[in-house]
């Protein structure tokens, strides 16, 4: 197994940025360290509790007595463009395993500081950063370090050459494993290491001085051999070939939950396309005009209707004729995972949609996506064949889903009812937590697979009663194993898991006939799961069950 490794930089815990969060939430509601599936009653309500791959906790939904839904008037499903496989897009950062922008210098996550060579790391205030993430100026003394996102040589076993340019006086040079250093002007040249005992070893680019007047900006690291103006890694671009569309869920750190304005947005100026602020929409729409993919975009919740306006009249005037824009607000806002989930059952009650807490925050979902839907409309009203209006409601589960699209006029302003029928999540659970023998493990997975499906048959019958297409924004497998990672590793790697995607793929195409968007696309395996349909870049196709099963789908399909 290859990881990215990086001493200085801070510890991250999981890829899937809510695991942590939930582990914590459950330990203080049960009082104790919780794994698996449990219900548990807290001051009168009743929650489910899971620390599963995809931990949720939730309440147990039924539908609150007294409450008020419209009941659906049945009308025509939309017809989708085509049935297909869509692929949600991990982070652009560098400890996650995927390689998808050209410069190495735009996934660090923002700048790392210390106040001497000798002091211990920290990350450098954003006060002291302009708009496009320049260091204004540095105090005798002070380096400020931008981690390198690894290119796919770095995978292998022998060194990459790395050229590195900028704009503006100071200085700057290459630190973290690296040899053969050479300097020029504005510029220079490294060998980054090859992986060394399954670790992929770090680099990064250290600024130790820059001018306040004309600062050191625009640093463009890449491979000596590469294109000076490609924005994405060719590699990257091809292990896209075949696929409908892609989630950038991801890219937009959208469950950060962060307040965002279009003057503060990311642009492709920005040297950070990886931190708080996510990826600039001018990449995203670039890499779906590239690589001839549709996007799913994911509006943030504290987004302001001029930011979700002129976000939509972006991807109108730029996104390449043929292309679909699919939109949604936020991510899984019925998930008390998620900080959003909290904030709309606040305003939700707040505003007396509802006196049921769960009731009121998809109600107040429900409000604030038919509000950043009528926005897209207007804006794609002379050619609405090319947007399509989502929202995303719990799998299989009715109450949300009618709750959701019987608010008001919220239906109106829906064109695909989402869901994530995972398989896998409740493997290790209750009975099952100590299995090991994998012929066991995968007779289990393949009755999963069968459930998933049946989830998927449930919520397009529901999404049907509506006159909505029925599609998945996530999907896959949904295995964690946080005490014995041995274990996980082999079933992610056994080739019976290209037959579970093989199955659940088909059936998914046969009973549901609508797009699949599975999750993710490279993520290494760790205690918090393994998300990946490879674990690293450029990793060779027959090491990846997952990935090759979905690469023979498309093919076949296609």
């Amino acid at each position: 197994m290859l990881t990215i490794v990086s001493p200085a930089a801070p510890q991250r815990t999981s890829l899937k940025s809510h695991s942590a969060k939930v582990a914590l939430i459950a330990a203080l509601c049960a009082g104790t360290a919780f794994a698996g599936v449990a219900t548990l009653t807290i001051f009168g309500r009743t929650f489910i509790i899971s620390t599963s791959s995809k931990p949720v906790i939730k309440p147990a939904v039924k539908a609150p007595t007294g409450g008020s839904t419209t009941s659906p008037s049945p009308s025509p499903v939309p017809v989708p463009l085509r049935s297909g496989l869509g692929l949600n897009l991990t982070s652009a950062i560098y400890y996650s395993g995927e390689r998808a922008l050209m410069n190495l210098a735009q996934g660090s996550g923002g700048w790392m500081w210390q106040a001497s060579w000798s002091a211990p790391w920290g990350v450098l205030d954003t006060g002291r950063l302009d708009g496009t993430d320049t260091v204004k100026s540095l105090s005798p003394g002070e380096v400020a370090h931008l981690p390198l996102l690894p290119p796919e040589g770095a995978y292998g076993t022998a060194p990459v050459r790395v050229r590195c340019s900028w704009a503006g006086k100071g200085t700057l040079a290459p630190g973290g494993i690296v040899s053969a250093v050479s300097q020029g002007a504005n510029s220079f040249e490294f060998d980054w290491a090859p992986a060394k005992n399954g670790e992929v070893m770090p680099a990064r680019v250290t600024l130790s001085a820059t001018d306040p007047s004309d600062p050191v900006r625009k640093i463009d690291c890449r491979e000596k051999s590469a294109s000076t103006t490609a924005l994405f890694s060719p590699d990257f671009v091809q292990s896209l070939a075949g696929y409908r569309l892609v989630r950038f869920l991801d890219w937009q750190n959208v469950n950060q939950n962060a307040t965002v304005t279009w003057a503060t947005r990311p642009t492709l100026d920005s040297q950070d396309q990886s931190g708080a602020r996510g990826v600039a929409v001018e990449y995203m729409v670039g890499l779906a005009n590239e690589a001839g993919v549709d996007p799913w975009f994911t509006m943030p919740w504290n987004a302001d209707d001029t930011y979700i306006r002129r976000f939509a009249e972006y991807v109108r005037d730029n996104l390449a004729s043929g292309r679909v824009a699919y939109v949604e607000m936020s991510n899984e806002v019925w998930n008390y995972a998620f900080p959003v989930t909290g904030q709309a059952r606040d305003e939700g009650l707040a505003a007396g949609l509802s006196t049921n807490s769960h009731e009121a925050m998809l109600r107040r979902y429900a409000e604030k996506s038919a509000a950043m839907h009528r926005i897209w409309t207007d804006v794609f009203k002379a050619n609405p064949g090319r947007l399509v209006r989502v929202v995303s409601v719990q799998s299989a589960n009715a109450w949300t889903a009618e709750t959701v699209l019987g608010f008001r006029d919220t239906a109106q302003y829906v064109d695909a009812v989402a869901t994530a029928p995972y398989f896998g999540g409740a493997l290790f659970d209750d009975a099952r937590a100590g299995w090991t023998n994998l012929d066991q493990i995968f007779a289990w997975l393949g009755a999963d697979v069968d459930a998933a499906i049946a989830r998927g048959v449930e919520s397009k019958a529901i999404a049907t009663r509506f006159g909505k297409r029925s599609i998945a924004y996530e999907g896959g497998q949904h295995i964690l194993n946080r005490t014995n990672l041995p274990l996980l590793t082999s079933i992610q790697r056994d080739p019976r898991m290209y037959d579970l995607y093989k199955k659940y793929l088909s059936g998914w195409q046969k009973q549901v006939g609508d797009t699949m968007t599975l999750f993710n696309s490279t993520s290494p395996i760790s205690q918090h799961g393994a998300w990946g349909l490879r674990e690293y870049a450029g990793q060779p196709l027959a090491q990846t069950p997952k990935r090759r099963a979905a690469v023979d789908y498309n093919n076949a399909v296609y």
